[in-house]
Formats: C-alpha cells, structure tokens, sequence
C-alpha cells in the first residue's frame, strides 16, 4: 500500500512538471524544447518596412535625427512588420524579446506585445495561433501536431512594443525555406501614415490591425506609420513615405491634429509627396465620431472642425491641380452602434475589421486609377 501512494505521488509529480497551456492546464501533448531547430527571422523575408537594417524597426536610423523623438520612439515598434516563411513542419515556434516589455492598461498583452500566425490555406490566409508574452524572453507555440503539408505562412509581429530578437522554431527534420508563393509580396506597398489607431490600438492580436487586416486582404504589404499620439502630418515622416515607390500613401492624421493646423499641414504634405513622387496617388481619411461623444454636449463638433479643414486643403489642392487625390469621409468606419471600441475612441477586435471593410473599397479604387 505504502508503495502503491509513493507511485502515486511521483506520477503526480512528474506529470506536473510537463508544460502547461496558455491557461496553467497540464498539457501533455506539448513537444520539449530540444525537438526544435531555430533559425533567426531575419532569415526570411521581412515585409512591412521601407529600409534594409538589420532590425524590426519602421525607420532606420539614420532618420533618428530628423524625426520628432516621439515619433522616433515609436518607429522602434514593430507595428505592420511582419515575417513570410514556407514550411511542412508539424510544430512551429516563436522564440521572441520584446524590446521594452511594455504594458498598457486597455490593450491586450497579446496586441501590444504578442505575435500571431497566418497560414495560406484555400486562396485565403487563415489565422493559426499567437504567441502570449509572458515573460521578457518568451517561447510559445504557434502550430502543434499539424498535418505536416507545406504551407506559405506570415507571422505578425508587436504592435505596441519593438522587437530584440526573434526566431522561428521548426521540428527537427522538418523544412522551412523562404516562401514559394508571392502572396503578400509581390505586389507594391500601402504606406499609412496616421494616430495610434492606425498603429493598431487596441486590436487583441497583431493580424487584427486594420492594416494587417487590409494586407491580407488586398495582397500586399502596408507599411504602418502609425504613431500613437503623433500622427501630425510631419514633414519628416512625408520624407520616409516618399522614399517607397508604393502603389498608394494614405494620410489619416486627423485624430492627433488640433483643427487649426490640419489645412496647412495637409496640404504641405501632399505637395511634399506630390513633389518627389507625383505618379503615386493619394488617399485622405478624415476621423471618425468618437463613441464617448454621444453624451457631449458638443456632440463631436470638434472632429467635425477638423474634417472641414481637412476637406478644405482637399478642395484647395484639387484646384491647383494636383492629380490622383482622393478623399474618404469617416462615418460610420467603427459602426453606428457605439460596439466597435474599447474606450469610446480606439477600436476593438470589430471596430478593426469594420475599419478595414470601409476602407478597402476606397483604397481598391485609388490603386485602380
């Protein structure tokens, strides 16, 4: 009997001791770490910045002195970046360091500093997992007991937060190569340049970005300017922007812009973009109504303020002749039913995908002309 309980205990022990799910549940399926072969992401291709460092940054460093250094803080996030790879390796993994480890109270960890996976499956890209920080180096597995059929896969990386590292773990034997099939890189970039809403606060994972959304589904790379609270319609950042030969730049600054500098910053910017590259078109976002406004006495008057403005230099900038402008209006781009944000202004998991599906007509059209 007393042979029998220490059995027991030890089996007890020892199953304990297997790694857990993302809930602290014992999961005995889970592959030990030496079943593994890393390889270093940069070994693939990197979509979703303009430059060739080294890095998961969105500027390179020779703009860190020219860029406001807000704005350059927050290029160091890895917002839009992403990884394209193609393997037939039943278990995939990510072995990532978040650059700050930083944290925000109405984000999930997972958008803010996590990484996700797509798989291209039946003409579609198909979510696969994500990967949860938890501490400053983490490992997480994004495919386990998979099929072992080759595939061409993206993984999206931080949103709020850089990357110090990261590599992509296969089985050992399995291949992983760079990818096959265009998908995602072939065809020219969008360049969005925006607030921390573009940036892609508070989507709960990083392919929930409207922009990550959008790449999906439009088939090509967006390269995120999304700067959280500096969207200002800087000519530093329009100096970047005109550095990509892309199929279109989309200025949606509005939401960090006071009203009175919205008409001369815009149509400056334009005419910057204009000036160095004036065969690619232009699409103008206003903002839309914020949520929390319903119950304002000035019921949103001041975006409404601002979208006159930005209207104006529209309206200024057409008649001088510019070429290839377009505008798109903000209503309704997070619904009408005051169910698409976390805080009243920046959009949750539907409020992303009500953005995207606004937006992919106008951007369709633009590319189109």
């Amino acid at each position: 009997m007393k042979n029998t309980f220490l059995f027991l205990t030890l089996l007890i022990v020892l199953s304990a001791s297997l790694h857990t799910n993302a809930f602290g549940h014992i999961n005995s399926s889970q592959p030990p770490e030496d079943s593994l072969t890393f390889y270093d992401g940069h070994s693939f291709p990197i979509i979703g910045k303009f430059h060739d460092e080294k890095n998961y940054h969105r500027f390179p460093y020779a703009d860190s002195g020219s860029l406001r250094k807000p704005v350059w803080n927050l290029s160091l996030h890895s917002a839009g970046i992403s990884i394209r790879f193609r393997t037939n390796a039943t278990r995939i993994a990510v072995r990532w360091t978040p650059l700050n480890d930083a944290g925000m109270p109405h984000m999930a960890a997972t958008g803010v500093k996590g990484v996700d996976l797509y798989a291209y499956e039946k003409d579609r890209w198909q979510y696969a997992g994500t990967g949860f920080p938890r501490e400053k180096t983490n490992q997480a597995f994004l495919l386990n007991n998979g099929d072992g059929l080759e595939r061409e896969y993206v993984l999206n990386l931080p949103l709020y937060d850089g990357v110090e590292s990261l590599s992509i773990g296969v089985n050992t034997g399995a291949v992983i190569s760079a990818p096959k099939d265009p998908k995602l890189l072939s065809n020219k970039p969008v360049v969005y340049y925006g607030s921390s809403i573009a940036q892609g606060g508070c989507a709960s994972r990083p392919g929930l970005a409207f922009t990550n959304i959008l790449s999906r589904r439009l088939d090509r790379s967006f390269i995120n300017m999304g700067f959280s609270g500096n969207g200002t319609f800087d000519s530093s950042v329009g100096d970047g922007m005109a550095r990509v030969n892309a199929a279109l730049y989309v200025i949606d600054c509005n939401p960090n812009t006071k009203a009175e500098l919205i008409y001369d910053g815009a149509v400056n910017l334009v005419r910057l973009l204009k000036s160095r590259q004036p065969g690619i078109p232009i699409l103008l976002v206003e903002g839309f109504h914020y949520d929390t406004d319903f119950f304002k006495a000035n019921k949103n008057q001041d975006v409404d303020k601002k979208r006159a403005e930005l209207r104006r230099a529209y309206e200024t900038l057409k008649k001088s002749g510019i070429k290839s402008l377009y505008y798109k209006k903000g209503d309704n781009l997070t619904g009408n039913d005051y169910e698409g944000t976390v805080d009243g202004v920046h959009p949750n998991d539907l409020g992303m995908m009500r953005i995207a599906d606004a937006l992919a007509p106008a951007i369709r059209a633009a590319i189109r002309k």
